[in-house]
């Protein structure tokens, strides 16, 4: 299944590389768990969850690139001929397989959810926008060189929204709902206009690339959505007190972002109402918790790092005694023969063959996997290699074990000599 699209050894390395993954984001995520509660600023837990999904990023890259490495070095049987040419390699199990195609299918249903996002966001800007009034656009304007902004950001009336949002990456635009003109005072829609100004100064449009790219390569680790949600709560806070900051009433802001309750609504981009309203109203008011130096969080964290940690130690311990690789018995990986009816029909083509390797050495099973595309030639490859070749076989902690391989035999007739010419 998975050889049709990658070679047999990247779809075994790719498999490996998912299951590792499981156990390293894991652990990342409670390192995070661990370290959170003695950030003192929401930048600092911003910058800390954010350096994480990095990490979580890095880490299956890593690995791929660790076991291809290792896989390398490993012996692989090339033998040819003028009649036949054999080629063997390790495969995947099947359960190998469905992972990897289970894996594939979410990467591509998330990246169609993303591009479809992203698509739709990108549409508002052209449908339903009006420029503001002057008097709006010099305000905006002036707010966006308080916060030291100096992008070049177009601000539009939309009657598309209900919340203000900013869209786009390089050049952005913050879309100002129509509604809020009638039911927010200047002063309270100038407090939200610079929190979505603040995405921008922050290039929070560069992170939200960043996050969709994560979520959907690593969507089956409940840890990256985790970290994720982090970064999307801190990146709110942070954005609310740089708006605080400029418009120097934290009152009149929390007062805005409470009137944005009752127009709430879905919005595709990033918006002045996204995370916990009720969270950041009390964060905002009450100011930011002082983390004790060992919270319960942070022992809790500190429980499971350590735990994970042996775990870890324990899962890359079989790897270094994991199965060792088989090595063919050269002289028992003689040629097959040619069939007569396939020579004289001139019939040639290559055979994949899968392979069932026992724990004696013996081949147990070898069915066609990609056949020749002529039955004679396939059914000869197949049946010779059951009854001849022989492998010493892998090993486990120093006990022989059955393994899989994949064996591609080639047919091909040798050339007619040519005649010489009659003169």
């Amino acid at each position: 299944m998975t050889g049709l699209l990658f070679p047999l050894n990247v779809a075994h390395e790719l498999g490996l590389t998912l299951v590792h993954f499981l156990w390293q984001g894991l652990l990342l995520a409670a390192l995070l768990h661990t370290i959170l509660p003695l950030c003192r600023g929401a930048i600092a837990r911003h910058n800390c969850a954010l350096l994480t999904l990095m990490l979580m990023a890095q880490a299956p890259v890593a690995t791929f690139l660790s076991l291809h490495a290792a896989n390398s070095g490993s012996t692989a049987l090339a033998q040819t001929a003028a009649a036949a040419t054999l080629f063997s390699a390790p495969v995947a199990a099947p359960g190998m397989d469905w992972l990897v195609l289970f894996w594939l299918g979410g990467v591509f249903a998330l990246s169609v959810r993303a591009i479809g996002g992203w698509t739709l966001a990108n549409a508002l800007d052209r449908r339903g926008t009006i420029v503001p009034p002057p008097d709006l656009l010099q305000r905006c304007q002036d707010l966006q060189r308080r916060l030291a902004v100096t992008a070049p950001v177009r601000f539009l009336l939309s009657r598309r929204i209900t919340v203000p949002v900013v869209i786009g990456c390089i050049k952005p635009v913050i879309l100002i709902p129509v509604s809020a003109l009638a039911g927010l005072s200047p002063q309270q829609l100038d407090a939200l206009i610079l929190h979505e100004l603040a995405h921008i100064r922050r290039l929070d449009t560069v992170t939200n690339i960043l996050l969709a790219a994560v979520e959907t390569v690593l969507f089956y680790h409940p840890a990256v959505w985790w970290v994720s949600r982090q970064i999307r709560i801190e990146r709110e806070n942070c954005c609310d007190d740089q708006a605080v900051s400029a418009c120097g009433d934290v009152e009149l802001y929390v007062e805005a972002l409470t009137s944005l309750e009752s127009w709430k609504a879905g919005a595709p981009a990033l918006a002045a109402n996204g995370g916990s309203l009720k969270t950041r109203v009390a964060r905002l008011l009450d100011g930011p918790a002082q983390s004790r130096p060992l919270s319960l969080s942070a022992m809790t964290g500190l429980a499971l790092l350590g735990l994970l940690t042996v775990s870890a130690a324990m899962a890359a311990a079989p790897h270094a005694t994991a199965a060792t690789a088989i090595k063919p018995i050269m002289e028992t990986h003689t040629l097959p023969p040619y069939p007569a009816e396939s020579i004289h029909a001139r019939e040639e083509g290559r055979v994949l063959l899968a392979v069932t390797i026992g724990a004696d050495g013996a081949v147990s099973r070898a069915s066609v996997f990609k056949p020749s595309g002529h039955p004679r030639l396939d059914d000869a490859a197949s049946q010779y290699v059951k009854d001849h070749w022989r492998w010493q076989p892998a090993t486990r902690s120093g006990k022989s074990v059955a393994s899989d391989t994949r064996v591609s035999v080639n047919f091909k007739l040798k050339s007619k000599p040519k005649t010489p010419a009659k003169l």
